[in-house]
């Protein structure tokens, strides 16, 4: 099938746009972005996803507010693909207007009212992250690209029939592809174990993680870092980006990090980072937590959707829409619609942030798979 795109001199092999280049079932593309109030008290998080090898479509839009997250999932068949600079799932779009400069994010309103009308803007350059590739037994089971921005929105957002008008809040986003576990249902074993909780736990070879990630903004700088070790301390993936805005962004060549945890949980209430760059420069963050860390399981990863299987499951000829509220009153218990009591492994938290002692904001995953003497975690 032909798609616009291929009236472009961009093809880079032997296939339509429409078409992947690999056969593994897992291949995806998909994009993530999230925004809240300055208080944390209201929050938004949406993504959408292309899986060409599963005819999939898929997205999401979970609210924040009052203690309760608001999930709505959206699956249908892929093909007939759209053309052009925009994709549309059920209510669910995302126009890019101009690339890399403005991206408008819509949810038209459900039963209840709920939507959104979202535009965001970058402050600082995108930032293309290491190349993400893993091998266990042989086998590769992670190969993919990510990139990730930081900047500020506008728009609205209606939540529990509140509108809530968004003025300059900061705004992160992600557009990743390629293949990684989790995805599709069907993941062979080969011999090493994985904790679980994440795709990426894998990569440690069947010990504990920690994978810690920052994307913030603020008035002067903006930037990314991500880290994962093992239970022991040895790192297997650092990088990131650190820039004054409009200045040639500098690469994160070491970190130090200390963690005050919420006592009980694996969640943390406070950071601080110590980031050096290439030029020696180093940069000197405090991070405190605001609003509830989001729980990814509402937007369909970790075994989400009502059936359990997760992302990447073909649900049907139409489409499929799902619509439930989580209880996040408690700091990590979550109380699912059905009345079981979850401490989901995969949280992403809203933070304010201070850089080299300006005041900003930022998105802060952290994710402990297993255990972690350092931080006090048991297996």
């Amino acid at each position: 099938m032909l798609l616009d795109l291929d009236e472009t001199l961009f093809h880079q092999g032997a296939a339509t746009f429409d078409s992947a280049l690999i056969s593994d079932h897992r291949f995806y593309d998909r994009s993530t972005w999230t925004t809240f109030s300055p208080d944390g008290s209201v929050g938004l998080l949406s993504g959408m996803a292309v899986y060409k090898n599963l005819n999939l479509a898929e997205g999401f839009a979970s609210t924040q507010a009052l203690g309760k997250q608001h999930n709505l999932r959206l699956s249908r068949p892929l093909r007939p693909m759209q053309g052009g600079m925009s994709l549309q799932v059920g209510p669910l779009r995302t126009e890019w207007l101009e690339p890399h400069r403005k991206t408008r994010f819509v949810c038209e309103p459900g039963p209840d009212g709920d939507g959104f009308d979202i535009t965001f803007r970058p402050s600082i350059a995108p930032y293309l992250e290491a190349h993400h590739y893993g091998k266990a037994d042989g086998r590769v089971h992670t190969d993919y690209w990510r990139f990730d921005n930081v900047g500020w929105t506008t728009g609205h957002i209606v939540v529990g029939g509140v509108e809530h008008r968004v003025d300059n809040w900061f705004g992160w986003r992600d557009h990743s592809w390629g293949v990684r576990p989790g995805v599709g249902g069907f993941e062979p074993y080969t011999g090493t174990r994985s904790n679980g909780g994440l795709p990426s736990s894998i990569m440690s070879g069947g010990l504990g993680m920690v994978l810690l990630y920052l994307g913030f903004a603020t008035p002067s700088y903006g930037g990314f870092f991500q880290l994962k070790e093992d239970e022991n301390g040895k790192r297997f993936y650092m990088h990131g980006s650190l820039a004054a805005v409009d200045q040639v962004p500098v690469e994160v060549v070491d970190a130090q990090y200390e963690l005050k945890m919420v006592p009980g949980t694996r969640l943390f209430s406070h950071a601080r980072l110590l980031l050096t760059g290439a030029d020696g420069k180093q940069w000197d963050f405090e991070v405190e937590a605001v609003g509830r860390s989001w729980v990814y399981k509402g937007t369909g990863y970790d075994h989400g959707y009502n059936d359990e299987k997760g992302q990447g499951i073909w649900r049907g000829d139409d489409l499929t829409v799902e619509r439930d509220i989580y209880d996040i009153s408690d700091v990590e218990e979550v109380v699912l619609p059905d009345g079981r009591h979850l401490r989901p492994l995969h949280r992403e938290q809203p933070v304010r942030v201070k850089v080299n002692g300006e005041a900003g904001f930022g998105h802060f995953p952290f994710v402990i798979i297993g255990r972690n003497a350092r931080l006090g975690i048991a297996a």
